[in-house]
């Protein structure tokens, strides 16, 4: 009965493609309120989901919109409370089910952010909400993927105060605990550096796009603005960290990057031209899987301003960018580029030629359309935008046949402010090891020892990820088991065990021992963690 049911569902997918010609476009708007549309997804039910802010005055709310599949509104929530700023960043459906909604909040100090995350139902009710107290007076939770064991990997920017050690990527569990953090871009040469977004990849890791100042090979001594990509394993590992071309001269910026099938990269983004006629090109640039440059293509070459802001896949293989660009004459454009996967111009569909527009959030549906989401000004009153786009870049059809919404809720969703005066802080911060490095290190008493040695195991776990440019340090706050070695001056083990994670203290009896010195070691993914000396009499 079911797989009868499924067969169905697919039967009529197919056929409902039922239209009537108009542009799709729309408009969200309030009153009494701003509304900033900043990313969108597509939901279970085929419905979309957009997530933002809406504010009036000092009063912020993080903002999440359901509509149908033709983009009319069926509920919005908005999180917060009065004369606080709450805003979100990103919208994910979360593995373990539900949504995910990251950004930030001034809950903490009302002049400052913090990191916030907050897990709803498919309703939108609120299910917890985190705080991750920072450093820095002005740091956000910027975008956030999910994992397969149903945790996630959040990328936070500037958290802490000064010119490194602004990006960071965080592990958490599905309760939004804290499992490994890492901090990257701590090279000096690198300063104002800043994340944008967060991309898996199907070899296991993620991909981060930003962008930093780096010396300028042409003009000793001064920095020119770079492309960041930083490639990571999902277990922290750092795979390559590097600006976009060292030596190229190339001045860029990126917004958000895709992966191919074989993980070449695709960054969506601006290119500084130093050549006649000048400006600011948007930009498509190709990266190589092993962080290699492989091409950049101005779609716009005689831009005087322009960016290219979001970047997706069709199923054909060609790719959907947003650009918005300004020529010495004519109106701002804000157009969906179509191009190959080598970057050759196919086709454009212009948008809107008002200059107060900005599109954020893309998404592809089910069915090959591009959704598209964003923001424009009018009369001084900011109001929320989406659009959707068939693969041949023409306005999407309305379909007139019913969907059944939100068929994960008991009870149909009422419109509503929902309350964040319950979040949990997370006062233990990123960089606490850093802060209290004995907090790392393994703590053996007595020492000198004669028949029994107790050994504190560390309270994080620390290992150093060099690389030839950027370098990053991964700092593990949770894990399942470590192994503790001794090992004789002749490298003779003589002890080890399986340390689960709840277990801090060890006791070992030595009095068989030899007397002389001895190295202990806690091991972790096959890497040496934290190590002591021992001296037995």
């Amino acid at each position: 009965m079911n797989y009868k049911i499924f067969l169905t569902g697919i039967v009529f997918l197919l056929l409902f493609d039922i239209s009537y010609s108009q542009q799709w476009v729309r408009i969200y708007s309030d009153t009494n309120a701003n509304i900033a549309l900043t990313t969108v997804i597509e939901h279970y039910d085929k419905g979309y989901l957009f997530s933002g802010e809406k504010y009036r005055g000092w009063t912020y709310y993080g903002y999440l919109m359901k509509t149908d599949i033709n983009g009319y509104e069926r509920w919005s929530i908005s999180y917060g409370k009065p004369s606080q700023m709450n805003q979100y960043t990103s919208v994910r459906e979360a593995i373990s089910g539900g949504l995910i909604l990251s950004g930030s909040t001034n809950q903490l100090e009302s002049g400052c952010t913090d990191p916030l995350l907050v897990k709803v139902n498919n309703c939108g009710g609120k299910e917890w909400c985190k705080i991750y107290n920072s450093q820095d007076c002005n740091s956000w939770m910027k975008d956030i993927v999910t994992t397969q064991d149903s945790g996630y990997i959040a990328l936070i920017d500037r958290w802490k105060t000064g010119e490194e050690q602004r990006i960071w990527l965080v592990n958490l569990t599905p309760e939004g605990e804290v499992i490994w953090v890492q901090t990257y871009a701590t090279n000096p040469d690198f300063w104002s550096e800043i994340s944008y977004s967060i991309a898996k990849t199907s070899d296991s890791c993620v991909i981060i796009t930003g962008e930093a100042y780096y010396p300028d090979p042409t003009y000793p001594g001064k920095s020119i603005i770079k492309i960041i990509l930083i490639k990571v394993a999902l277990d922290g590992t750092s795979v390559f960290e590097i600006p976009w071309g060292t030596n190229n001269g190339v001045y860029s910026d990126g917004r958000q990057s895709v992966v191919d099938s074989k993980n070449n990269i695709y960054t969506a983004g601006r290119r500084a031209r130093t050549t006649a006629p000048g400006g600011d090109s948007p930009c498509l640039f190709k990266t190589s899987k092993n962080g290699e440059p492989v091409f950049y293509k101005d779609l716009k070459s005689m831009s005087v301003a322009g960016i290219t802001t979001t970047l997706k896949w069709f199923a054909d293989s060609t790719l959907a960018s947003v650009s918005q660009w300004h020529n010495s004459t004519g109106p701002d454009t804000t157009a969906v580029i179509k191009t190959d996967s080598l970057g050759n111009f196919i086709s454009q569909k212009n948008l809107t030629t008002v200059s107060e527009y900005a599109i954020w959030g893309s998404d592809i549906t089910f069915n090959n359309r591009l959704i598209l989401g964003g923001f424009f000004i009018n009369a001084g009153i900011i109001n929320g935008c989406a659009f959707k786009l068939t693969s041949d870049l023409e306005y999407d059809s309305v379909y007139t046949r019913p969907f059944t919404y939100d068929s994960l809720c008991p009870h149909p969703i009422v419109s509503d402010t929902v309350p964040l005066d319950d979040c949990e802080v997370v006062i233990v911060g990123l960089d606490d090891a850093e802060q209290h490095p004995e907090k790392t290190r393994l703590h053996i008493y007595p020492n000198p020892a004669a028949e029994q040695v107790t050994i504190v195991m560390p309270q994080y776990l620390v290992r150093q990820n060099p690389g030839s440019i950027l370098s990053s340090t991964t700092t593990w706050f949770r894990w399942d088991k470590t192994r503790l070695d001794i090992l004789s001056i002749t490298g003779k083990l003589m002890f080890t065990m399986e340390i689960p994670k709840q277990q801090t203290t060890v006791h070992i009896n030595t009095s068989a021992w030899p007397a002389g010195m001895y190295f202990a070691r806690v091991v972790f993914m096959n890497e040496s963690m934290a190590e002591g000396k021992l001296v037995v009499e």
